[in-house]
């Protein structure tokens, strides 16, 4: 199991549909996409995402491969 996967079997449900439903905010920002993710009443799991505001966070490289996983395995 790749560490994706692994990531991904440790997601709840609304932390998968947060990272689905990720919207960029402004894609220049920090040399990578910026998709921000609603939070979740679940911590995430470490290097998936970066505190951006109460109400959103930032997806990180890892998170951004975690979101692409999930898009492609719905």
């Amino acid at each position: 199991m790749s560490e994706i996967e692994t990531l991904v079997k440790g997601l709840t449900e609304a932390q998968r549909a947060s990272i689905v439903n990720a919207v960029d905010l402004m894609s220049n920002y920090g040399g990578y996409p910026f998709m921000a993710a609603a939070v979740t009443n679940d911590p995430w799991p470490a290097g998936i995402a970066q505190f951006l505001t109460l109400n959103s966070d930032r997806l990180t490289p890892l998170g951004l491969q975690v979101r692409d996983y999930l898009k492609a395995h719905p």
